[in-house]
């Protein structure tokens, strides 16, 4: 199974991980700072230990659905058929002229999407979980 991740990133796969890391941390941590501002009134629940640990949790099982979808189990779609291709526009940009070939998230293949969502949870997983678990510890 390392082989198989070894074979599957590749060095262009790094900038889309990294935003999408960025991405989804932001997004957990004002989904926490809102839970503790709304939900949490009583102040009875910690925000590190409590919240952080719950969005740690949800991560490690997105990753875990991103996994099963590498080995080729896909969850059936809810609301209709196969989704569409879009069209691609041939546009330009300033950057297809530098030296080094960026590549966006949405260029990538379908089982690269994958394994870049799936390194993304497992990160943002870890981000959220090591502080929950220290803060529990102590």
């Amino acid at each position: 199974m390392k082989n198989k991740f070894r074979d599957a990133f590749h060095a262009y796969m790094v900038r889309p991980l990294i935003y999408q890391c960025v991405a989804k941390c932001a997004i957990a941590f004002v989904i926490a700072l809102l839970w503790k501002r709304w939900i949490n009134r009583s102040e009875a629940f910690s925000i590190i230990e409590d919240a952080f640990f719950v969005i740690g949790i949800i991560f490690i099982l997105l990753s875990w659905f991103q996994y099963l979808s590498l080995d080729g189990i896909h969850l059936p779609h809810l609301l209709g058929g196969p989704k569409k291709k879009p069209k691609r526009r041939g546009t330009r940009d300033i950057v297809d002229f530098a030296d080094e070939k960026i590549i966006a998230f949405s260029e990538l293949e379908s089982e690269e999407r994958t394994v870049v969502r799936l390194f993304s949870d497992i990160i943002a997983g870890v981000i959220f979980l090591l502080p929950a678990l220290i803060a529990t510890v102590l």
